[in-house]
């Protein structure tokens, strides 16, 4: 599984990165994003609702989140 720092990095900056990054995925890989924007953290529920990838968890560790997403089959 890859993980993906995207610390640091504001809004929209961590969402524009996600999709390239689950764009260039294989169907059913799962990419781990460290992020700690909560701007971010919040636009990632509709994106993965427009793209119709899975979110598997999103999970606050300290100052950032941990979020895992599962690209689509």
């Amino acid at each position: 599984m890859r993980t993906v720092d995207l610390r640091g990095r504001r809004s929209p900056y961590p969402i524009i990165e996600i999709a390239k990054i689950m764009k260039k995925a294989k169907p059913g890989e799962t990419v781990t994003f460290l992020i700690n924007d909560k701007d971010s953290v919040d636009d990632i529920y509709g994106w993965v609702k427009r793209t119709g990838n899975l979110l598997r968890q999103i999970v606050r560790k300290g100052d950032y989140w941990n979020v895992l997403i599962t690209k689509r089959t």
